[in-house]
């Protein structure tokens, strides 16, 4: 996930012009055929999530179509920034949800309008990309007085390697030249320059796990014969203990 894949889907959506089009055939496909000819700025958001692996940071309870309730998906994570000046200035971060009330308040209930940020600007506007504003996708500059707040998605992933990449890499380091600064190489279970397969990796794994669980069993072993040792000496120590306790005062005459 990130915001920069997020905006790079958006980008390529700049230019997009009515309804139907390809955003709101698709929403429509999975709630309804209402939705092809409906206001389309939020499914726009819900496209872009989807189609940038952001699902999971800009659609926390799913598609959404509706900006009230988006803007109250970031409010009940505790994202949530009424839109000021000092808010956009000191929180707001491309790739967040803007919202918009053209009445100018910062109720979540007024809400009109969504867009993402592209751009915070040095006097507290911002560049957004939207959809569905003059019934197609544009940037546009706002201002404090018609955004209604913002949030900010947990991209927590922007610096993470997606799934194909983490897999290549173990692959790659599976079927690699040992080197011999590398862990297996320093405890001897490999050698330096030898030629990896993925089953020669799990063969050296798994005699090192078993190695290690034996040599484990010899520790638990010796253990519980320490532990016999030491209740033996308990008994001992307790043995001598009453050998030695003074002898009954004897009876008054």
């Amino acid at each position: 996930m990130s915001a920069a894949k997020m905006l790079a889907t958006a980008r390529k959506d700049l230019g997009l012009v009515g309804r139907p089009n390809h955003i709101t055939r698709e929403y429509a496909s999975r709630h309804g055929r209402e939705y092809l000819d409906a206001a389309w700025c939020d499914m726009s958001v819900t496209y872009w999530a989807r189609h940038s692996g952001n699902a999971d940071a800009v659609l926390p309870a799913g598609d959404r179509a509706y900006t009230v309730a988006h803007a109250q998906d970031g409010k009940n994570l505790g994202r949530w920034y009424a839109g000021t000046v000092a808010n956009v200035k000191a929180h707001a971060k491309p790739g967040a949800l803007i919202l918009f009330d053209w009445d100018g308040t910062n109720n979540i209930p007024a809400i009109d309008h969504i867009g993402v940020i592209e751009h915070v600007l040095s006097d507290g506007r911002v560049q957004t990309i939207e959809a569905n504003t003059g019934n197609a996708c544009k940037r546009r500059v706002r201002a404090a007085d018609v955004i209604a707040g913002f949030w900010n998605p947990d991209y927590e992933g922007e610096d993470m390697p997606s799934a194909k990449e983490i897999a290549d890499e173990v692959y790659e380091r599976l079927t690699g030249t040992v080197t011999k600064d590398v862990w297996a190489a320093r405890e001897g279970l490999l050698d330096p320059g030898q030629k990896l397969d993925p089953r020669t990796f799990f063969r050296q794994a798994w005699a090192y796990g078993k190695g290690a669980f034996n040599r484990l069993g010899e520790v638990l072993k010796r253990l519980d014969e320490q532990a016999a040792e030491l209740k033996a000496l308990r008994e001992e120590v307790a043995e001598l203990r009453s050998g030695d306790a003074p002898a009954e005062p004897p009876a008054a005459p």
